[in-house]
């Protein structure tokens, strides 16, 4: 349980590594390997903290529900049907945890369809660049670079420039670029 405590207060690893996928991380975890658990919970302590915060707005309310699904992963890990949709798992049961949260406090004005909507949207969006993010970590660094550098880098840059940055034929960026993009559709799904 100390390394539990530890992960989710931030004294977890800095870097993990992104190689192993979700179920082998889980089937790990299930097996007490400790690195495992603090690579996995160092995984997602974004998705839940920004999930958390979104319908909270409050810092501290959003760490207590990190901690809180991270102690609720760790009991039921073994009972999580498709580890490969993890990341679902965890963005249900931290709005689960928050919407308990919201509903235990006294509401001080009506919430309106529009706002619901807006912050429904807003979770949507965390949750695909999540998606995205960990999608992208797939992609060996120089493909991964590319990727960033055409679509997610502020400004537009042209194929030469790109080239020049990663020391590459102009002429090999289309055909990477499209081998990434059907990576990329592939595990995105």
């Amino acid at each position: 349980m100390k390394f539990l405590r530890n992960t989710v207060a931030g004294l977890g690893p800095r870097k993990a590594s992104q190689k192993l996928l979700d179920p082998d991380l889980v089937k790990r975890c299930i097996e007490g390997d400790e690195r495992a658990w603090e690579q996995l919970v160092h995984r997602y302590n974004r998705l839940i903290y920004s999930i958390a915060l979104t319908l909270c707005r409050e810092p501290e309310i959003a760490a207590d529900i990190l901690q809180q699904v991270c102690i609720e992963l760790y009991r039921r890990l073994d009972e999580v049907r498709k580890q490969e949709s993890l990341s679902s798992w965890i963005a249900t049961v931290t709005r689960r945890k928050a919407y308990t949260y919201l509903r235990s406090k006294k509401p001080m004005e009506p919430l309106f369809g529009a706002e619901t909507v807006a912050c429904r949207d807003i979770l949507e969006n965390v949750e695909q660049q999540h998606m995205l993010a960990r999608a992208l970590a797939t992609l060996p660094p120089r493909s991964r670079r590319l990727m960033e550098l055409l679509y997610l880098t502020e400004g537009e840059r042209t194929y030469e420039q790109i080239a020049a940055e990663l020391g590459m034929p102009v002429s090999s960026i289309g055909p990477t670029r499209s081998r990434c993009l059907k990576k990329l559709k592939k595990v995105l799904g």
